[in-house]
């Protein structure tokens, strides 16, 4: 299995070179390192890491602002921060960070986090990409009863005759249902719109 790439932005240099030798330690492929906002977002978008490590206080963009861009660019952020305060942590929740640790932290608490962390966003990921195939499923099946109903009328028929048409025609033109289906939709409005039957 690939390491995972981590990118770490923070304006403690200890800090930062801590971090790094920990994530290292453990097998991660430090991609890019950087002590302000503004160079986060820039070496993101060069190394595109699987996952960012941000604080908060930070030059330029503070973290959470960052973690903000991140979020439109399906980065998952872990803050870790000495800023333990509700203000902060509900801003944080707002750019739907996915970690959050407060300075100092362990060794082990870093990388139960990363590990957490990435798996409930990759958790996430999946829920959006099977509501999206399910979205696009009831789109199909809803153009494919449209051009059933088109059919069933235009050659007075029952709808499951209609059907058997429709799967004939498909068949013989190599076609998915889908796409006669689009093709008679397109078809009849055209008809409608020269004004033919």
């Amino acid at each position: 299995m690939t390491p995972l790439s981590i990118l770490i932005a923070e304006d403690e240099a200890l800090t930062r070179v801590d971090v790094k030798a920990m994530l290292e330690n453990a097998g991660y492929v430090v991609c890019g390192e950087c002590s302000n906002g503004r160079e986060a977002v820039e070496v993101a978008k060069r190394t595109s890491p699987d996952l960012a490590i941000l604080d908060i206080m930070m030059p330029n963009l503070d973290g959470l602002e960052v973690a903000k861009i991140f979020q439109g660019m399906n980065i998952p952020v872990i803050m870790l921060t000495a800023y333990s305060q509700a203000s902060f942590i509900r801003r944080a929740e707002c750019v739907n960070v996915c970690g959050y640790l407060v300075k100092p932290t362990s060794e082990n608490g870093l990388l139960a986090m990363v590990r957490i962390a990435y798996a409930r966003w990759k958790d996430t990921q999946n829920i959006k990409q099977e509501l999206a195939e399910t979205k696009d499923q009831l789109a199909n099946q809803q153009t494919i009863a449209h051009a059933r109903v088109i059919l069933k009328d235009r050659l007075g028929v029952s709808e499951q005759e209609a059907h058997r048409q429709l799967l004939r025609q498909a068949m013989r033109e190599r076609l998915t249902l889908v796409e006669l289906a689009k093709r008679i939709i397109i078809s009849q409005k055209a008809k409608k719109s020269s004004g033919q039957c």
